[in-house]
């Protein structure tokens, strides 16, 4: 829904730029960040018990 000030150039360019961000920032950084945080709760976990799960 875009501001009725805004023209439709506008609005399509704020949507490209959010979509850019989502795509090229956010997802790479948040897959970076589970896979990183699940490596960490096995090694944690072989830590503890000394036993990989398989």
């Amino acid at each position: 829904m875009s501001h009725p000030t805004q023209s439709p150039k506008e609005s399509r360019s704020r949507e490209l730029n959010g979509l850019g961000f989502i795509v090229f920032l956010l997802f790479p950084a948040l897959t970076v960040t589970f896979i990183s945080l699940y490596g960490l709760a096995l090694w944690i976990y072989q830590a503890v018990t000394g036993v990989a799960p398989h």
